[in-house]
């Protein structure tokens, strides 16, 4: 019995890691899905048939918000689109179950499920950005004019992800996971890996996830400490200037705020406001339906990125996307449910804020929704935060 539990911890760590090689570890069963995401779902059919229903309930019944906006978009969905909205709806349904897996194998992840992590991806993302400069050679999981020579994604450490922004978010939740509430304790205990996480974050380039981490801890200790805290204000500055030059160089041409490439975020924004300004007032606050930005979206061309109907396409970021197809009242559910982990979350605890913030920023500027599924880090947050108000409260009843 030992040995078979021993055994099952390694696998739920082993899925764990599978996700910093992200898509060397994709396989097309029609849709691509992660070997780990695959190994995920068949853990949480055996738990559900040895364990039972009515504890699978009770894990998330604390969920309440998220909860129902699932109800909500697949509902939407349904009536709006049709069961062809059950496909993008699939994505959510794989995310879920991701949580899921995490709230019933919570303990397993510990600081040095993390530290490897960390390394992995380390290792990975050098390897892959050396592989660049040393014999130009792209590891593509994409097309290959994807990475088209001088363009930013190509010269940016990305690892085995498509995107550098896919690694950047899943390498930023895992720091913060790492560091919890004292960097500078990390960094004496850890100085080479520190050195290299630093370097990674660098080298990857991703405005977003970093000035978030930065922000984070450096906000934090211009309160309690103004010297510290201004002295990490400043290696943030100064490693965003370092980005903001390289990519310049990426970028020939462009300058200043066109470096951000805000424009493919704001403009269908913009384009979605304006197209609800000639609608019914219903059709502003539920939508179009639940995942109709691919056909309705180009159709009326709100994209600035996508001219052709693709099947189950999303965009540059979400926040437009959500607004068209789940309406004011879908996206309200959305972030009453980010709320909620805010006000649940201890205000001690505000690397778990930073990461909840780093979340809805990855909400603002990426189109998550597909890689929401892969971001078991962001899940562990949200157990994390259960977990930390669970003992809270039983501390204040025994008080």
């Amino acid at each position: 019995m030992k040995l078979i539990q021993k055994s099952y911890k390694y696998l739920v760590v082993l899925i764990y890691l599978s996700f910093a090689f992200d898509s060397l570890l994709k396989i097309n069963i029609g849709i691509k899905i992660h070997i780990g995401i695959l190994s995920i779902i068949v853990l949480n059919i055996g738990y559900f048939f040895l364990v039972g229903f009515k504890k699978k309930i009770k894990l998330l019944k604390l969920d309440q918000w998220l909860i129902l906006f699932t109800i909500y978009v697949l509902i939407n969905g349904l009536v709006k689109v049709g069961i062809d909205s059950l496909f993008i709806f699939l994505y959510l349904f794989l995310a879920l179950n991701v949580y899921f897996f995490v709230k019933v194998n919570f303990k397993t992840f510990t600081k040095k499920v993390f530290y490897t992590f960390q390394i992995l991806l380390i290792v990975t993302g050098l390897t892959q950005l050396l592989l660049v400069w040393i014999f130009d050679y792209q590891l593509s999981f994409l097309d290959i004019a994807h990475y088209d020579k001088g363009s930013s994604v190509s010269l940016r450490l990305r690892g085995f992800f498509v995107e550098p922004n896919w690694f950047a978010i899943a390498f930023t939740f895992n720091t913060f996971l790492l560091i919890k509430n004292d960097i500078f304790t990390f960094f004496k205990r850890h100085i080479t890996l520190s050195v290299f996480t630093t370097l990674v974050l660098l080298l990857n380039g991703s405005f977003g996830t970093l000035i978030i981490l930065v922000f984070t801890y450096g906000y934090q200790y211009l309160k309690k400490n103004i010297v510290i805290g201004l002295f990490l204000v400043l290696i943030g500055g100064f490693s965003f200037y370092l980005i903001l030059e390289k990519r310049s160089e990426f970028k020939k041409g462009k300058s200043g705020i066109e470096l951000f490439n805000y424009y493919s975020r704001t403009e269908p924004f913009k384009r979605v406001n304006a197209y609800f300004d000639k609608q019914p007032v219903s059709k502003r606050v539920f939508g179009e339906g639940f995942g109709s930005w691919a056909s309705q979206g180009v159709i009326h061309r709100l994209s600035v990125l996508n001219y052709k109907i693709r099947p189950h396409a999303r965009d540059s970021s979400e926040l437009h996307v959500f607004l068209f197809e789940i309406g004011l009242f879908g996206t309200f559910l959305f972030f009453l449910d980010i709320f909620s982990l805010y006000r649940n979350n201890l205000k001690s605890n505000y690397y778990i804020s930073g990461a909840i913030t780093l979340f809805i920023v990855c909400f603002l500027l990426y189109p998550i929704f597909k890689f929401l599924m892969y971001m078991i880090y962001y899940f562990i947050f949200r157990a994390l935060i259960q977990k930390n108000k669970k003992e809270f409260l039983l501390e204040r009843e025994d008080d």
